[in-house]
């Protein structure tokens, strides 16, 4: 089978979410300026930048589908999931997902990133940059994955390897 890669970034929606984030997160910075106190201002910045590019780093860059395997590659960490492991892959939306409560993780910054419980589907690792084209990925052995590749075509790849 023909590997098939698409591409992570964000959607509109995520664009917006991440640009209040970060005015958020910085602007907080802003405040011990105000009295004088620039230590205070520096460290809230370094702080604020190493989360950002923690946070950047383990979000997904690209989703790698092949013969044997699925891959989530991001900057610092590579997942792979066996093709035989998967019992079905199917898109979903955020009505199909329920309420969905974050465990650990990063939600708002870059998409959303980490273990989230369902009202729906139950406990589930997210790898989402986008709102759309997100991706219900149910294995026998790891649990319940959320993807959300670039290309809409990208299930069909999927499925097709799972065959």
């Amino acid at each position: 089978m023909e590997t098939r890669i698409s591409s992570s970034s964000m959607d509109n929606a995520n664009k917006i979410k991440t640009s209040v984030m970060l005015l958020l997160l910085y602007g907080i910075c802003i405040f011990p300026a105000w009295d004088g106190n620039l230590s205070v201002l520096l460290g809230l910045f370094a702080v604020s930048s190493i989360f950002c590019m923690l946070t950047r780093g383990f979000m997904p860059n690209r989703f790698i589908v092949d013969g044997e395997k699925l891959v989530i590659d991001a900057y610092f960490r590579k997942t792979y999931i066996n093709i035989e492991e998967i019992l079905s892959a199917r898109e979903v939306d955020r009505l199909d997902l329920g309420i969905m409560i974050r465990s650990f993780g990063v939600g708002w910054l870059f998409g959303d990133l980490g273990y989230f419980s369902s009202t729906t589907i139950g406990r589930v690792k997210v790898f989402a940059r986008r709102s759309d084209n997100r991706i219900l990925i149910t294995t026998s052995r790891r649990g319940n994955f959320i993807i959300a590749p670039d290309d809409p075509e990208f299930i069909h790849y999927l499925n097709h390897a799972m065959l």
